[in-house]
């Protein structure tokens, strides 16, 4: 072949990827979503919410943002009914967080969540949470802070931002992953709509299979970061009116199988450190590192207690069974879970008190008496 033939081949060669950006459309004709609200609309139909960052007015006198609703019996029968009122294209692609009212996931998230693998067009990084009381004031109002929409949620969960342990941060393929894996079930947060941040976090709803079965407080959620080793250095625990920052954490996960039934023993280390103590008395470590232990261990009983009871594995146990279990009984772990023996043993330290200021009558006299 002469060397005119081949460089005529190679150019066809490259042609055949041409026709793959035929069909995208000019940003300037798309209009790109950042928000996806769903929640029931009354009998068996839904509302969609979506919201738009628009670009900001010079004076100022405009929203940076347009939210548009619409009902319809599927949540891709809305969809498809908001692409007809729309001036430009829909382009979900840049979507970053999901919210699903409350009543919608205690019947189950798949039929209001399936839409986003089969069409392919919303991230699975988006950000899943759950909501009550309306999706209108999330929203319709402004952010607070003034970020575009959509980054607010992102900053509100992300580490990197404003997230802390108890903001449990899950993914739309992290939902998806709880539900497919019956090993494992998945934990999303519950927002509640706030008078000055727009919203805050309520709790934490932990499920089976696809429907929500319960929740656990912000609090109790520090027992999920412990177990699965997502704890945040920055978390702050309080015991004997003491302020104390969570350093570091670690837990050791020993699994056994004992006459049909799984065992589990959690021992679990924690390092912390002294913020301040309320009243400017005496610490004694030893004292401060047993009232936390328990604090944390009487915490982590009711938390196995309540997801035992609902045969949810939010803590992804079943997967340390994979070896034990034969595969034919994967669909079975939710009972074999609720039957658990689980044993939690905590142990602190405390790494330094820093300066005490103890209580002397001429300088801070008490003001019990």
């Amino acid at each position: 072949m002469s060397r005119r033939a081949a460089r005529c081949l190679a150019i066809l060669c490259l042609l055949l990827f041409l026709p793959g950006c035929w069909d995208v459309k000019d940003v300037d004709n798309r209009l790109l979503e950042t928000a996806i609200g769903i929640e029931p609309a009354g009998g068996d139909r839904v509302r969609v919410w979506m919201r738009f960052p628009l670009p900001q007015s010079q004076d100022g006198a405009h929203k940076d943002f347009f939210v548009i609703k619409q009902e319809g019996s599927t949540v891709i029968e809305a969809i498809d009914q908001l692409r007809l009122r729309l001036p430009k294209s829909l382009d979900m692609s840049q979507n970053q967080s999901i919210f699903l009212d409350q009543a919608l996931a205690k019947k189950g998230f798949m039929p209001y969540l399936e839409f986003t693998i089969r069409d392919r067009t919303v991230p699975l990084d988006s950000l899943i949470a759950i909501t009550t009381g309306g999706m209108k004031s999330i929203f319709e109002r402004p952010n607070p802070t003034g970020e575009l929409s959509g980054i607010y949620t992102k900053l509100f969960f992300e580490r990197y931002g404003g997230g802390t342990s108890q903001k449990n941060v899950v993914s739309l393929w992290e939902i998806f992953r709880g539900y497919y894996d019956p090993l494992e079930d998945c934990l999303v947060p519950v927002l509640v709509t706030d008078s000055e941040t727009i919203f805050r976090v309520a709790g934490n709803a932990f499920f089976k299979n696809d429907a929500m079965v319960g929740m656990i407080s912000p609090e109790e959620t520090l027992i999920y970061e412990i177990v699965t080793g997502k704890m945040s250095p920055f978390e702050i625990e309080t015991a004997d009116k003491m302020n104390l920052k969570i350093l570091n954490s670690s837990a050791d996960i020993d699994t056994d199988m004992r006459s049909g039934k799984p065992v589990i023993r959690i021992h679990a280390k924690l390092s912390m450190t002294l913020m301040d103590s309320a009243r400017g008395i005496d610490i004694k470590a030893e004292h401060l590192e047993a009232s936390i232990n328990r604090l944390i261990e009487q915490r982590a009983a009711a938390v196995f207690r309540m997801t035992q009871a609902q045969e949810s594995d939010i803590f992804g146990l079943g997967n340390r069974f994979r070896g034990k279990v034969p595969p034919s009984q994967y669909d079975r772990w939710s009972k074999l879970y609720s039957k658990a023996t689980l044993e939690f043993k905590l142990d602190s330290e405390l790494r330094n008190t820093g300066l005490q200021l103890r209580r002397r009558p001429f300088i801070n006299p008490s003001k019990e008496k």
